[in-house]
């Protein structure tokens, strides 16, 4: 028997091993990737989490000679918001600053005045405040669930409602919903959704209040049960009814 170890101690083992034996194959020869870890792994949002948030503690919040002009800095992942008190000039400054304190990040920067994309939203000045609406990248591509896949009926049927649910959070404005919501109803029908889903998905997003919507979930209790996960196939749903009625 080995020694035993902390819970501690084995996550570390795992995290040591996820970062330092990656390895992918090209051709006919094996690489074994020397330096932080594959984009497909699911740990690499949280390794991006972790050495970003050092990052600010060890960097931006102690030898940072523009640290009076932060107003608010907003970390996601890889993603920063940031109000700026300053000049205009000197983000820029900043960012060739921030380029400079780290060799293994590099920081990109697109400055607004009175609007700005973040992550899959838009945020605009209205009225003395701020409000969203949907950003979409110019790499955007329509990667729906086509609806003639063979994914289970009820995540096909539900689909449409999660997405119209999201536009109805992001965007601010019923205007706004209903312009991105033609969008939407567009490249689900390319997908074959049928017509009566898709509107029964929009109408029912647009009665929905966008302040509950905004509202954190509930955090639902651990409960003790058996987890079975199988490869998904078409006798996924009869496999699933044996189980139940026994």
């Amino acid at each position: 028997m080995g020694e035993s170890i902390t819970l501690p101690e084995f996550i570390l083992d795992l995290a040591h091993l996820a970062l330092t034996r990656n390895y992918f194959k090209y051709e006919d020869s094996f690489f074994l990737q020397t330096q932080g870890t594959s984009m497909g792994s699911t740990f690499a949002p949280s390794l991006a989490c972790l050495y970003v948030n050092n990052f600010e503690l060890v960097v931006l919040h102690n030898d940072n000679p523009y640290r009076d002009q932060i107003k608010l800095w907003k970390q996601y992942i890889d993603d920063v918001l940031l109000v700026w008190t300053g000049s205009t000039e000197e983000p820029r400054a900043f960012a060739v600053w921030l380029n400079g304190a780290n060799p293994f990040l590099t920081f990109t920067m697109t400055i607004g005045d009175n609007k700005l994309p973040f992550l899959d939203l838009l945020i605009y000045e209205h009225e003395g405040g701020l409000a969203t609406e949907v950003c979409y990248k110019p790499t955007d591509r329509n990667n729906l669930l086509q609806y003639q896949s063979f994914h289970p009926q009820a995540l096909k049927d539900n689909l449409p409602v999660g997405q119209f649910l999201r536009l109805r959070q992001n965007c601010s404005s019923v205007a706004d919903y209903r312009k991105h919501a033609d969008k939407l109803a567009t490249k689900l029908q390319t997908k074959v959704y049928p017509t009566h889903l898709v509107n029964r998905a929009r109408k029912r997003a647009l009665n929905n209040n966008r302040d509950q919507l905004l509202q954190p979930r509930a955090v639902k209790p651990d409960l003790e049960k058996i987890v079975c996960v199988t490869t998904f196939s078409p006798l996924s749903n009869k496999i699933q009814k044996i189980i139940k009625d026994d």
